[in-house]
């Protein structure tokens, strides 16, 4: 047997959503379990997010007029498929998932509430409303002296809630967001994770910062300990029972990226301390691999200047995409997508391959807009009434806008001048913007029908933003059976290793349900993943 430095019972790997369920579960079954961190800061990729769980048959979508069943989630995750869903995972995710949100809202100070954000594909078969979930503002205080170490998000700055975003309500409202701060209210993911770190934490969990796993310590076939890299040296940390892998997807390891995903990733939002470690070291443990060439996709944009923890930081855009009067072209001047559906899947618009030119002729793309988008709607970080950002390409015609950037001038006049007589009709018969509702949830609700999310594009100046192929992260990593355990390259388990959230395999395939269709499975799985770990027998 191994001589350790430590001896917990569980250790789990990521403090992210995932990591931080799974050992609240675990400690919640009298066992001592430690969450190691990478970097310095608590929280991971789900603290700079919306914060936001999608969890089929929720307990609260009463709250906004609607219902679900199991029949019902699983004939839309079905309709999503396409051959590529591990259907015995999506099945456990939709019967644990209720019961985990309850187990949170028990267990911790964090109370969610339904929103009215439709299914990302509504139409289909069981598509609905109110899966999605959102934790209110959280006290940052209560954390102590772990609240300097959460993790910031720096695309939701403002204590708000994505149920003020809902409502359309105390967003922008000074005296309300002054009162929040002075308060030190967080909102969104941090909000999450401080809740989720603050009942880990009540329950006995202990944290550790700036801890890198490197390696997995096995012994006769099963997981017995890990290797951690933590003040210039190693450390041998024992785990009796089990090693749980919840460390985030491989998105900023450029190789590896590329290896197994193919096409362009021109960058994530997620922080960068993403480099698939649990990945690699699942991998050493013979480890078998599902989904690994899957990511939750998500155009984005850039600020020069911008940056977070020392990278450009990229921003999402979806209202940019969805409200009346934008598209979105590529250098031949021309539309290639819905621009308002999904962000994931708008995102892999980007990834269509021409074989004749040899080319991704859909990168790089621009979002077109007018001088009446600008005086009505937000973009980016500049809102209605802001002076015009130097980051907005302007030019008074269209011809010189799409000279000035690279793209074909005659296809840019001929696009916005076939998408105008369109809208017009209140209509768009090349890709049907408007007609999900779905579209019309991101775009202006004071216009009626499609054009809440149809408007021409007529007013000099005019304007262009450069759109990215980035993610959110990658969803693919090691195999998992429905008690959250590693499967090996034979199909048998792993002893001793689970795994949760996005360092796994995930078992949507190439869907992106509905929002927070990331952090649910992170949730549940990671909570499924604690509480199996926890009844596990002592290896040593």
């Amino acid at each position: 047997m191994p001589v350790w430095d430590e001896v917990f019972d569980v250790v789990v790997m990521g403090s992210g959503a995932a990591g931080v369920s799974a050992a609240m579960a675990a400690q919640h079954r009298g066992v001592r379990t430690l969450v190691l961190e990478r970097s310095d800061k608590l929280g991971g990729t789900s603290a700079v997010s919306g914060g936001v769980p999608w969890i089929p048959n929720n307990h609260h979508m009463h709250e906004v007029g609607t219902t679900d069943s199991r029949e019902q989630a699983l004939t839309y995750l079905r309709s999503l498929s396409l051959g590529k869903m591990d259907i015995e995972l999506a099945e456990t995710y939709v019967d644990e998932g209720p019961q985990v949100l309850r187990f949170i809202e028990d267990e911790t100070q964090l109370k969610f509430r339904a929103l009215k954000t439709p299914d990302y594909h509504p139409e289909h078969p069981g598509g609905t409303f109110g899966r999605s979930v959102s934790p209110g503002l959280f006290p940052g205080g209560e954390l102590g002296e772990l609240r300097a170490h959460l993790r910031s998000a720096p695309c939701f700055p403002l204590p708000v809630a994505m149920t003020d975003i809902d409502d359309g309500t105390n967003m922008l409202d000074p005296v309300v967001i002054g009162d929040r701060l002075a308060k030190g209210m967080v909102g969104t993911g941090m909000a999450l994770m401080a809740g989720l770190i603050k009942g880990a934490v009540d329950k006995g969990v202990e944290f550790r910062r700036n801890a890198r796993g490197r390696r997995l310590v096995i012994e006769d076939g099963a997981i017995v300990g890990i290797e951690v890299e933590q003040d210039g040296r190693m450390v041998r940390i024992g785990a009796r029972r089990a090693v749980i892998l919840a460390s985030g997807g491989f998105e900023w390891n450029k190789d590896m990226a590329t290896d197994l995903m193919g096409g362009p990733i021109e960058g994530p939002l997620s922080p960068p301390f993403n480099e698939g470690d649990g990945l690699i070291m699942a991998a050493e443990a013979q480890a078998s691999m599902a989904n690994a060439h899957e990511a939750w996709w998500m155009p984005m944009i850039r600020i020069p200047g911008d940056e977070y923890e020392g990278q450009q930081l990229n921003r999402m855009v979806v209202g940019e995409r969805a409200a009346p009067g934008s598209i979105m072209v590529n250098r031949a001047g021309k539309r290639f997508v819905n621009e308002a559906h999904n962000y994931n899947d708008v995102g892999r618009s980007f990834r269509n391959f021409d074989p004749v030119a040899f080319d991704y002729p859909n990168l790089p793309a621009w979002i077109i807009i007018d001088a009446t988008f600008l005086d009505k709607y937000p973009f980016g970080t500049r809102y209605p009434g802001d002076p015009v950002p130097a980051w907005l390409e302007s030019a008074p015609t269209l011809r010189e806008l799409a000279q000035k950037i690279g793209v074909d001038p005659d296809g840019l006049e001929n696009t916005v001048a076939r998408f105008n007589d369109n809208v017009a009709r209140g209509e768009d018969p090349d890709f049907h913007r408007g007609r999900s509702v779905y579209d019309r949830h991101y775009g202006d609700p004071s216009r009626e029908g499609a054009l809440q999310s149809l408007g021409p594009i007529g007013q000099a100046p005019y304007y262009a933003c450069r759109v990215y192929s980035g993610v959110l992260g990658t969803k693919g990593g090691p195999k998992i059976n429905a008690k959250a355990e590693v499967v090996n390259v034979r199909g048998g388990r792993i002893p001793g290793l689970y795994a949760a959230g996005n360092v796994s395999g995930g078992f949507t395939g190439m869907a992106y349900p509905g929002a927070g269709a990331t952090i649910g499975p992170g949730l549940v799985f990671g909570h499924i993943a604690g509480r199996e770990a926890a009844s596990s027998v002592n290896r040593f």
